[in-house]
This record gives structure tokens, C-alpha cells and sequence, in this order.
């Protein structure tokens, strides 16, 4: 029961938020780019997922936001708290529903294998930068079992290679690029703390497929999440992308090492 009522939640906010988002979308209106974060909160509610977080999400410039990857999930989990575009496999466009609404959020969709269209995608995401747009990215490339985090691929930071330097606009004005690392943690499910034996009814990885987990995880009652913001620092405090890419895995490991371990004792 507890499923079809989830499932039935999930039908109702769509279609009521669905229609506004995707014509304020197309006409580019006011507050278009505002809109899918008031899908992703409702499938929050909608799924029981309780989201906490601690710190605070740079606003009023662009910004880089670096997290772990746990789930599928994270996706309207980080997407509630956080005004940006995913930097996604694009894979994931063939997701149910989650695919669809990361259009919505005017996700940037990467193909890894394809090395010819690297240089296509760095544009486009230096270019949603100079609009003014903040980025969520994912650097170990695929998701975790929630319990630890997976070596970052630097080759990912590419997009920041631009803001080693300080530069200015056209008008003087000084263009920084800021970068903040996310820990994401899974903190109780069904109000027991997460531990190495029930994470993976949240967590999505290895070679799980993605309907039966998900049919699954319709049948939880709740779960809490936290999500940490670490301190933001410039782009152009760091000489290569591989020392930004140690950076922000040893702050995420470090949240991630502390709260785990209390919860796996």
C-alpha cells in the first residue's frame, strides 16, 4: 500500500508542477530556472526522503558544486538544495522520470567514451558559467555504496582550467570561479541509522539495476539525508586541476569518514 500511495504522490505533483515548469522553460520566463527546484522538493516529499542540511550553498556568483555520488537519488536530493545544472553521464537521460526532469534543469549531458566531443562539452559548460549558471558535479564518475568515497577523476575539473588565472570581464570587473565541496550522507532509513548492512536499499551502484531498486525503495518508510556544505575557495587558489580535485575529495572524505564511522559503530 505504502508504494502505490508514494507512486500516487509522485503522479499528483507532477502534474501539477509539470505543466508551468516546462512552458516557463520553453519561453524562458522569469523564475524558469527556479521551477525545477520546486519538482525536485516535491518528489522529496513525495518519496518520505528528509533532507537536513548543514552549512550553506554559495549564491550571487557562479559556482562549481562538487559532491559524492551515492544514488540516484542524488539527484532530487541535491537538486532541492542547490540552484545549478547537473554535469551527467548521458546515460542517464534514458532514466525513468529522473531523466525527464533533469532536462528540466537544463542538465549537461557528457559522453566519457567519445573523446572527440570532450572539447564540445568543455564549452558548454564554460558557457553556462559565463551565463551566471552554477554546475553540480559528480567526479568519481559513478556511485558508491554510500560508506566511503571513490577516487575523483580530475580529468572532470577540466572545466574550471579556464579560472587558474584571475581574469576580468570586458568592463574591469574581476571573474572568479568558486568551488564547493558537497558530503552527501544517507543518515537513517526507516529511522535506523544507515549502516554497511541496509545502505544499499538507498544506495545505487555496481551492477544493480535500476527498476527493481527502485521498486524496492518505494516500499521504505522514510529516509534522512544530510547533505554538508564545506567551505567555498577559488578556483584560481589552485595551480593544476588535479590539486582541486585532491581538494575537494579529501574535504568530502573527511565529513563522509566522521559521520559513517559513528554510525557503522
Amino acid at each position: 500500500m505504502r508504494k502505490y500511495i508514494k507512486l500516487l504522490k509522485i503522479a499528483v505533483y507532477l502534474g501539477v508542477l509539470l505543466p508551468p515548469t516546462i512552458l516557463l522553460k520553453k519561453l524562458k520566463l522569469p523564475g524558469y530556472k527556479a521551477w525545477p527546484h520546486w519538482v525536485h522538493k516535491s518528489m522529496c516529499n513525495a518519496l518520505d526522503i528528509n533532507v537536513k542540511t548543514f552549512g550553506h550553498a554559495l549564491e550571487g556568483s557562479p559556482t562549481l558544486f562538487v559532491s559524492n555520488h551515492v544514488s540516484y537519488l542524488d539527484i532530487i536530493i541535491l537538486g532541492h538544495v542547490i540552484k545549478g545544472c547537473f554535469v551527467a553521464k548521458r546515460d542517464m537521460i534514458d532514466w525513468p522520470v529522473l531523466g525527464y526532469l533533469s532536462t528540466l534543469q537544463r542538465t549537461i549531458f557528457i559522453d566519457r567514451e567519445k573523446r572527440s566531443e570532450v572539447h564540445l562539452q568543455r564549452e558548454e559548460m564554460q558557457d553556462r558559467i559565463k551565463d551566471g549558471d552554477s554546475l553540480i558535479l559528480f567526479p568519481e564518475g559513478t556511485t558508491s555504496d554510500g560508506g566511503k568515497v571513490l577516487p575523483f577523476k580530475s580529468s572532470l575539473f577540466g572545466v574550471t582550467e579556464n579560472y587558474i588565472h584571475p581574469q576580468a570581464d570586458e568592463e574591469g570587473r574581476p571573474l572568479e570561479l568558486m568551488v564547493q565541496p558537497v558530503t552527501l550522507i544517507y543518515r537513517r532509513i526507516n529511522s535506523m541509522p544507515a549502516n554497511r548492512m541496509n545502505r544499499s536499499n538507498v544506495a545505487w551502484y555496481g551492477d544493480m539495476e535500476i527498476g527493481p531498486h527502485f521498486k524496492d525503495f518505494l516500499k521504505i518508510n522514510n529516509v534522512d539525508i544530510e547533505v554538508h556544505f564545506n567551505e567555498p575557495v577559488s578556483r584560481n587558489l589552485f595551480k593544476t586541476r588535479k590539486e582541486l580535485s585532491t581538494y575537494c575529495q579529501r574535504t568530502i572524505e573527511k565529513h563522509m569518514e566522521n559521520r559513517v564511522r559513528r554510525m557503522d559503530d
